[in-house]
C-alpha cells in the first residue's frame, strides 16, 4: 500500500506511513466501499445507468457524487444533440454544405462526450473523485 501524503511504499496492515508519519488510508470503510463498488462507479458514466451507484450503495456519499457527474454527463450529451439536432435541420434546409459542417460539429461532440466519459471512468477506477470540467460543480444528487 502507497502512501497518499507521500508516495512511500507501507506494509498492508500499517497504519502510519513508514516515511512520512501520515495516517495511511488502506484501511478506512471509506476506502474498502470504494474498492468494493469501483465497478458500479465506472458504469456510472455510461449514459442512462448513472443511477447505479444510488440502487447498489444508496447511502455511499462517493456513490452519490459518481451518480451526479454520470447525471451531468448525460444531461450535456443529450442537450448538446438536441441543439445540433435542430442546428442541422436549420442548417441543412438553407444549404446542404452547412448542413455537412453541423455533422462535423456532431462527430467532435461526441467525441468530447467519451473523451469526458473515459476520464471520468478512469477517475474512478483510481478510486478518486474528480468533477467534470466546467459543469462538475452542479449538483442535482445530493
Amino acid at each position: 500500500m502507497y502512501c497518499s501524503n507521500c508516495g512511500a511504499e507501507n506494509n498492508e496492515e500499517a497504519k502510519f506511513c513508514n516515511k512520512c508519519g501520515s495516517t495511511v488510508a488502506g484501511n478506512t470503510p471509506a476506502v474498502k466501499e470504494v474498492e468494493d463498488n469501483k465497478v458500479i462507479f465506472i458504469l456510472a458514466y455510461l449514459g442512462i445507468l448513472f443511477f447505479l451507484p444510488l440502487v447498489a450503495c444508496p447511502n455511499s456519499k462517493v456513490g452519490r457524487f459518481h451518480a451526479n457527474q454520470g447525471l451531468l454527463l448525460f444531461i450535456l450529451s443529450v442537450a448538446g444533440q438536441i441543439v445540433l439536432g435542430i442546428l442541422s435541420l436549420i442548417a441543412g434546409a438553407i444549404y446542404w454544405l452547412f448542413g455537412a459542417f453541423i455533422s462535423f460539429i456532431s462527430w467532435i461532440w461526441w467525441i468530447l462526450i467519451l473523451v469526458l466519459a473515459i476520464m471520468c471512468m478512469i477517475s474512478a477506477n483510481k478510486g478518486e473523485q474528480k468533477p467534470l470540467p466546467v459543469i462538475g460543480k452542479i449538483k442535482i444528487i445530493k
